[in-house]
């Protein structure tokens, strides 16, 4: 572990930053929509940049909600990855995310399709999320084989990066599955009311105290955010009880230091079960979604890494 990273693991766990996941269900939807209201993306600044820096974005409306590609040349490569952000599904993406589609979009040789989902802090339920998120894939086929295709996410965009398959096998397998996934952080919301999650609770819990950021607490807030009394399919909850059949390879990235990193062995017997190609990329000591930053070498180089795979 680097000097750099252990200075800014303690800066932010002396932060407080944990302190968040602990507000109730209303404190935390009070917290997005702070965090909603601020100005993250500037499309007319974005394509002075993508002028600037000689390459090509374009904006459309999908279902009412924006979605953004980044491109080398105007004309489609012959291969593009989907980006899903993260942020527990009720906040927008940051800057962290932007730089990162376009470097993909640079150094990979692909374009770069930024959905920007429904949040379920905008009083949408997780059904509604995967339903956009669905239909960018299935409009990426269009233009790009789906072999062609990787998708990409982090944390709650981590869990749609695999979901919106689990969908496409619930609904009948109407789409053909992408060329590969790459899960940053993926965990799962179950009832841990039920007994059959006990397990789960207690391991995610055992985690609590090396994770840096996020409390297990918001896992129980979360259900009741993204599902309310909706009749929600549970793999859209937790994507470790789906039907992985046909799954193409998938990897899954993880901090040791976190508490989703519990989710990892759920995640690798659902994937044997299925018999469906995998590999678990275990960051030793990092936190949560530690290859979206840049600043210390394990993120750049897992980073890196994933921008490798997807140059594949």
């Amino acid at each position: 572990m680097t000097l750099t990273y252990k200075i800014a693991s303690t800066i932010v766990r002396l932060a407080g930053v944990k302190k968040m996941f602990l507000k109730n269900k209303e404190e935390m939807l009070e917290y997005a929509k702070g965090e909603n209201a601020k100005a993250v993306f500037d499309l007319d600044k974005a394509r002075k940049r993508a002028e600037r820096k000689n390459y090509y974005l374009f904006d459309r409306d999908l279902m009412g909600y924006r979605l953004i590609s980044y491109q080398k040349n105007q004309s489609p490569a012959e291969g593009a990855v989907l980006y899903l952000f993260g942020g527990g599904m009720i906040t927008q993406p940051d800057k962290l995310d932007f730089a990162l589609a376009e470097r993909i979009m640079e150094e990979a040789g692909k374009d770069l399709w930024f959905l920007f989902y429904p949040l379920c802090s905008e009083d949408v339920k997780i059904d509604k999320t995967y339903e956009v998120s669905f239909e960018a894939y299935r409009l990426m086929t269009q233009t790009y084989k789906a072999e062609n295709i990787s998708v990409l996410g982090f944390s709650s965009g981590a869990c749609l990066a695999i979901g919106i398959f689990l969908h496409n096998n619930a609904i009948g397998r109407p789409l053909n599955m992408p060329g590969k996934i790459i899960s940053v952080s993926p965990g799962g919301i179950p009832d841990v009311r039920l007994e059959e999650n006990k397990d789960i609770w207690e391991r995610v819990n055992a985690l609590n105290h090396k994770d840096i950021m996020i409390d297990p607490t918001y896992l129980k807030t979360a259900r009741e955010i993204v599902k309310g009394d909706a009749d929600i399919p549970e793999y859209m909850l937790d994507g470790t009880v789906g039907d992985f059949t046909d799954f193409p390879k998938t990897y899954f990235y993880y901090g040791e230091n976190e508490c989703l990193y519990a989710f990892a062995d759920e995640f690798k017997k659902a994937m044997e079960k299925y018999k469906a190609p995998y590999e678990i990329i275990v960051g030793k000591g990092m936190c949560h979604c530690y290859p979206l930053v840049r600043f210390f070498r394990e993120g750049r180089v897992a980073q890196d890494e994933i921008i490798e795979l997807l140059k594949q």
